[in-house]
């Protein structure tokens, strides 16, 4: 009986212990991801700004006319807002860049950077930018928006 208690008392702490490693793991795994999901943007732009590509993003996903959207700073994260002139409802969302990708959500959503969402990227072309909205089929849609707009 003593044999089969300790043999018992053996595998629980074992249990524990690779429990404890793996919990481990994981936490440094979730660091490590939360590390990475924000880069700081390189200075790859010459003639657009980030709140430009943001405010720009913002309009081509909504479908909003570019002079009603505003675009601020916070540290890694772009704040965007609008007024739709329709019923003065007001809408915020959050852009992040990573590389010449651009991942949004809405103020208080998730991220759209699933397998299932649209992929969003720039390319800066002298004065022009094209916001390329590729989807899960493979199509995709540019809008093409110009310095100063």
């Amino acid at each position: 009986m003593k044999l089969i208690i300790t043999f018992f008392v053996f595998i629980l702490f074992v249990n524990c212990k690779h429990k404890e490693e793996n919990e481990k793991i994981l936490f440094e795994q979730n660091q490590e991801i939360k590390n990475n999901t924000v880069k700081v943007e390189e200075n790859i732009l010459k003639n657009f700004t980030y709140e430009d590509i943001a405010r720009f993003t913002i309009a081509s996903v909504m479908g909003q006319p570019i002079k009603i959207i505003k675009a601020t700073k916070n540290n890694d994260l772009y704040f965007v807002t609008y007024l739709r002139k329709s019923d003065k409802q007001k809408f915020e969302y959050k852009v992040k860049f990573d590389g010449n990708d651009v991942i949004w959500a809405s103020i208080e959503g998730r991220w759209r950077n699933s397998k299932y969402d649209e992929k969003i990227s720039f390319e800066e072309n002298g004065e022009k930018l094209k916001i390329i909205t590729t989807f899960s089929d493979m199509s995709q849609d540019i809008q093409e928006y110009k310095k100063g707009e």
